[in-house]
Formats: C-alpha cells, structure tokens, sequence
C-alpha cells in the first residue's frame, strides 16, 4: 500500500508546473519530486537531483540516480537503470531499462534519445513479429559522454568513456574511448585529443 501511495503521491508532483510565480518555486519543486522519486522501494537518488515536470516511470522500474543530475521534461525511465553523478538527460528521452542501462558520471544525454536495453528474438519466420521474445541485455554508457539529440543507442552495446555521439545517430556497435561517431550507422569520424 505504502508503494502505491508513493508513486501516486510522484505522480501528482510529475504534473505540476516546474515555473510558478517565483524562481524559489523552481528549485523547490525539482528537488521534492527527486526525493519523492527516491522514497520509491526500488529507487536511490543522490543529493540535489532535479526532476523536471512530466518524468515518467513506474512502479516495477529500479532506478539509481547519483548525485548533482537532472532529468528533464517528458522523459521516459522505464526498467533497470543506474544514472551517475552529474549528468543531465535532456527532455522526452527514452531509456528502455528492460534489461539493464548504466550511465557513468559527467554524461550528457541530448534531447530525444532512445536508449535500449532489449531486442525482439524476430529471426524465425514462423513465430509472429508482435509475438517474438524480448531478450534482456545490458546497455553500457561511459563517463564523460555526449549525446547530441536524436541518437538511437541499441541494447547490449558499450559507449566507452570520453565519447562524442553526433545528432541523429544510431549506434549500432561499440564505441571506442576518446573518439567522435556520426551517422547511421555510428561510424568513427573524428578523435578527442
């Protein structure tokens, strides 16, 4: 009973608007709906994390939110997922927790992103598409990472520290620390030196 009230409680926060009539009302509110977050059975969230209006989860996901990041408007944290310190994920992105999602600290995840942790067992033609099994896998993110909006991460991949994802990206295989990958497919383009 005590869940249920908890994330019902969430869920009327997730609604209110981050901007009233004062500045103060902005911090205020961000930081109550992280700790109300964190009040979740499953859940621990760091020291000042902010939680913008409209984050939505549910009551099944585990979510581990480190200290000093933000979760922005309209994203969608579903499942088994570890978010370090000082990140920011920016609004109505999509992190896919069926398996599992891990993301190190000081990593900035653009607008719009999908992030999975699953794939659909799709190879056998005689089992129906919307019927095939979803197989868990887990999605690794590094520290330091940037990905500009609209990237696609497929599940079971690893983004290695230090590296730079470019707009509208799908990566489709591992990423290698210290380099830069554009396009569909991600493919290396550049170095951070």
């Amino acid at each position: 009973m005590k869940k249920e009230l908890i994330y019902f409680l969430y869920i009327i926060l997730s609604k209110l608007p981050d901007k009233l009539i004062v500045g103060f009302w902005f911090k205020m509110i961000t930081k109550i709906r992280a700790r109300v977050l964190g009040w979740m059975p499953n859940n621990k969230v760091g020291k000042n994390v902010r939680v913008y209006r409209n984050v939505r989860t549910n009551k099944k996901s585990k979510l581990i939110i480190g200290e000093n990041s933000a979760i922005k408007e309209n994203c969608i944290l579903i499942g088994n997922i570890e978010i370090g310190n000082n990140c920011n994920i920016l609004n109505n992105t999509k992190i896919d927790g069926t398996g599992k999602v891990i993301i190190g600290d000081n990593t900035h995840i653009g607008r719009e992103n999908d992030i999975f942790s699953h794939y659909h067992e799709i190879k056998s033609k005689d089992i129906l598409v919307n019927k095939s099994k979803e197989v868990p896998q887990t999605t690794i993110i590094g520290n330091n990472v940037m990905l500009f909006s609209r990237v696609g991460v497929m599940s079971g991949l690893t983004i290695e520290d230090n590296v730079v994802i470019g707009y509208g990206s799908v990566v489709t295989k591992n990423c290698e620390k210290n380099f830069i990958y554009a396009g569909n497919p991600a493919k290396k383009i550049g170095e951070r030196t």
